[in-house]
């Protein structure tokens, strides 16, 4: 995992597993709501939300700037037209 994965689990996981404790006296409903944190921590991993949560939590304290990879890649130049016969 990179840097923005494990900032992103931090920044999610960490308040709502601190919100989870209000329901410390019912060990089935605490167990039952970290098994939806998971869960849903790990659907926003699959999609790479994690990563884009990561990224703002870094630069918002700035730790680091922003490094992104273009989804596109640059276009090429096409070629010239071939003559006229």
């Amino acid at each position: 995992m990179d840097q923005p994965t494990i900032a992103g689990i931090a920044t999610l996981g960490i308040p709502l597993l601190i919100v989870g404790l209000l329901f410390r006296r019912a060990m089935a409903i605490f167990l039952f709501y970290v098994a939806l944190v998971v869960v849903g921590i790990g659907y926003l991993a699959s999609t790479g939300a994690i990563a884009d949560i990561g990224n703002f939590a870094l630069e918002t304290i700035g730790v680091r700037g922003t490094d992104t990879v273009p989804m596109v890649p640059p276009a090429e130049k096409m070629p010239a037209p071939a003559p006229a016969p």
